[in-house]
């Protein structure tokens, strides 16, 4: 009979888990939606009383920010999710305070996440310090930011920005171990918005008052774009410090966490710890994964800020900013939630959830094929007819940087990052230190490839920014083979086996739908690949709508939502008995 209870627990545990899972990737859906679409309008606000030099030098500063942050705290995120939470596991006979600290209870657990959460200030601090004085002495930072005025008030912006952001991070560390969706969707949807007001009100002010030269209005648009971040990084940092406050002064003194670093104490051993050592080895080893991570993720805007001007470095952010809605609003929340998910649900590895991880992937695999042909069809011939209108025609500032010929490159790119996002997601879930260790070897040498392809497709065969899209595409390719691998043998060791020719037999009819419909879109459009007006657009929606009602079709059974037909079925199966 304890053995039923225990595996009815253990039941209601994995089903709370899938049920915070799915509901948090709605909210972050919401949260990518209302976000981008306030991104948005703010570009198209912006877009026509800036210059390609102004999105260009913007877009380099969000670079460095990027950059900094990703150093700092990604290795933490990904690492502080194997975070034991021993309350759950070990019965009340069991628990010890020591000091008020304690290790077998919520409060020991979460003062362990906050403890672990000052690593990112740690390493951001002195790195985001030695980030902007390498990028200060390189020609591409003299020759666009320092020519500006005002660049020491955008520099400090800049730097308190970062600050900000990584002092709040072991408050965000607490939400995201407790997979409270809901308050980091409200949280970032307050900062977007911020960071909207303050950018348009500084330069719309600017614009109606300034009579200055287009050098120090250049300058003031600039200044406008550090404040919004600085603006975004003060409302994350001051909505999670308010909350933490308000919830620990209603728990009673010995359930309070605080902010600063304790001791805690372990029942195992008669000892204080800082930090967990099995949690800070996976830190080390995914920090130096993450480095190389970063170099093949961001690696483009590393060469495009050496390689290219500064102009051209606008022209691709805009690219990036706009092609990238799909990937942000669909792709990044269910690679997040995946990741949280798979961390939480296979630290057991139990045959059942291996089983049910097994079925979410091929579910998910199948999706993602479906709808990158749809992309294929859609986004390649109307992208650029779009983008046209959004900019203000092919007469605009924008017509002569060559934006209208790479954005449907790009769009052909998004299926790249969004299998790379949820093989990824899976793997840092799962691998082990030995694993880190074989795949930061591998990164580092598809760095190596990755970053010489790029420089000889922008320079050797003069591709330009289409070269970075292709090198970033051979980059993907190289990522997603090494961890489709991985999954394979990790399944394989486990009892079930991927059989890719079987995927490819369930997609077999959207794939000869696929090759009808683009045939078909072609002639219509007078052999052409690209729409030119209206008339093409309406004819190609005409064509993409027929193609993605047989989709849907076809595929009716396996595109329902997985995660609330696994929760629905482990219910079922561990619903306790009158008996119990």
């Amino acid at each position: 009979m304890g053995s039923e209870n225990e595996e009815v627990k253990r039941g209601r545990s994995d089903a709370d888990l899938l049920n915070k899972s799915t509901t948090g990737a709605s909210f972050l859906m919401l949260t990518q939606l209302f976000t981008k679409m306030l991104t948005f309008l703010l570009n198209q606000l912006l877009i026509r009383l800036i210059s390609p030099r102004v999105f260009g030098i913007s877009a380099y500063l969000e670079f460095i920010v990027s950059m900094v942050l990703f150093f700092s705290r990604e290795g933490e995120r990904l690492s502080i999710q194997r975070t034991r939470d021993i309350s759950s596991e070990n019965d009340n006979d069991t628990k010890r305070i020591t000091d008020k600290y304690v290790d077998g209870t919520p409060v020991g657990t979460l003062q362990s996440i906050i403890n672990f959460g000052y690593i990112p200030l740690v390493v951001g601090g002195p790195l985001s310090i030695a980030i902007l004085v390498w990028q200060y002495q390189s020609q591409n930072f003299q020759d666009s930011l320092l020519t500006l005025p005002y660049y020491r008030v955008t520099v400090l912006l800049v730097w308190l920005s970062m600050m900000l952001e990584l002092v709040a991070e072991p408050l965000y560390a607490i939400n995201q171990f407790q997979l409270n969706f809901r308050k980091r969707s409200k949280y970032e949807s307050v900062g977007v918005f911020g960071r909207c007001i303050i950018t348009f009100a500084v330069i719309a002010i600017v614009q109606r008052t300034s009579r200055a030269s287009n050098l120090e209005y250049d300058g003031l648009a600039v200044v406008a774009f550090a404040a919004g971040q600085f603006g975004y990084s003060f409302l994350i940092f001051l909505q999670y410090q308010l909350n933490f406050a308000t919830e620990n002064q209603i728990k009673p003194p010995e359930e309070q966490n605080s902010l600063l670093i304790r001791k805690i104490s372990t029942q195992s051993e008669d000892r204080y710890y800082y930090f967990d050592t099995k949690i800070f080895a996976i830190w080390r080893s995914l920090f130096i994964s993450m480095i190389f991570k970063h170099f093949l993720t961001e690696g483009d805007k590393l060469l495009i800020n050496y390689l290219c001007t500064v102009e051209q470095q606008g022209t691709y952010a805009v690219v990036c900013n706009y092609g990238s809605i799909i990937a942000r609003l669909v792709f990044q929340p269910i690679e997040e939630s995946l990741r949280l998910l798979f961390t939480r649900m296979l630290s057991t590895k139990s045959k059942e959830n291996i089983r049910k991880s097994y079925d979410i992937m091929q579910y998910l695999g199948i999706f993602y094929l479906n709808l990158s042909l749809l992309i294929g069809i859609a986004g390649y011939s109307n992208a650029a007819y779009f983008l046209s209108i959004l900019l203000g025609g092919k007469a605009s500032k924008w017509a002569n940087t060559g934006i209208f010929d790479i954005f449907p490159q790009y769009i052909v790119y998004i299926p790249f990052l969004a299998f790379n996002g949820i093989l990824e997601a899976f793997f840092n879930s799962v691998a082990d230190g030995s694993d880190i260790r074989r795949f930061s070897i591998f990164m580092s040498l598809s760095t190596i490839i990755v970053l010489c392809s790029s420089y000889a497709f922008i320079t050797h065969f003069e591709l330009g920014l289409s070269g970075l899209i292709l090198a970033n595409a051979l980059n993907m390719a190289l990522r997603i083979g090494y961890c489709s691998i991985y999954i394979k043998s990790f399944y394989s060791k486990n009892g079930l086996e991927i059989a890719y020719t079987n995927v490819l037999k369930r997609i077999g009819g959207s794939l000869v739908m696929f090759i009808i419909v683009a045939s078909c879109q072609y002639v219509i459009l007078d052999n052409n690949i690209k729409s030119s007006s209206i008339t093409d657009v309406i004819k190609s929606a005409c064509l993409c709508l027929i193609y993605l009602i047989f989709m849907i079709y076809s595929d009716r059974n396996i595109l329902k939502d997985p995660f609330l037909e696994l929760k629905n079925r482990l219910l079922a199966k561990k619903k306790p008995s009158k008996q119990d």
